[in-house]
């Protein structure tokens, strides 16, 4: 075969791909494992903040399917403790908000934290701080989720994120 013809070429280039593609293959069949397990680790830094020194397993694929809401974003179970949600939500702010409430074995808030939020700083904001965040710990699914006066779009994501949490924290339960 001529090397100069574009057959020998379009032959060479398909080896030269198929090589590529397989030494890919490889790199990422080692590196998956270790990509997960670092992002699990980052994720546990924040669970762990909720109920510190957990065994947590990640159900987000077994139960996400029945999330009629759409907020959620991840599940948490923590052995013999309780559940922990990744909700979003959209406040006065269009890029959103993402925070993590943990529900003790009883049903009640353990735990509540922002993970990202660029709501307006001193309103919106303050629904995230440590003071107004201790208000959510120890609300069970019958009580009223509390809202902040001047921060309705905020206070109203928030909610939204905990009933549908609260929703989903039955079936994960059961």
């Amino acid at each position: 075969m001529n090397r100069d013809s574009s057959t020998y070429k379009m032959v060479l280039l398909g080896i030269l791909c198929a090589v590529c593609g397989l030494l890919l293959s490889l790199v990422n069949s080692i590196t998956a494992p270790v990509i997960a397990e670092n992002n699990l680790a980052k994720v546990k830094e924040n669970l762990e903040v909720i109920f510190p020194d957990g065994q947590f397993e990640d159900v987000s694929d077994t139960y996400l399917k029945d999330d009629q809401s759409g907020l959620i974003d991840a599940i948490y179970v923590a052995k013999g403790e309780g559940t922990i949600f990744t909700v979003h939500g959209t406040g006065y702010n269009s890029s959103g908000l993402t925070f993590m409430v943990g529900f003790d074995k009883d049903g009640k808030i353990a735990g509540f934290m922002a993970l990202e939020q660029n709501e307006t700083n001193g309103i919106g904001s303050t629904v995230f701080d440590k003071d107004w965040a201790g208000k959510y710990i120890g609300i069970s699914t019958s009580d009223d989720i509390p809202m902040k006066s001047g921060a309705t779009l905020t206070s109203t994501a928030v909610r939204d994120g905990i009933k549908a949490a609260q929703a989903m924290l039955d079936k994960v339960s059961e």
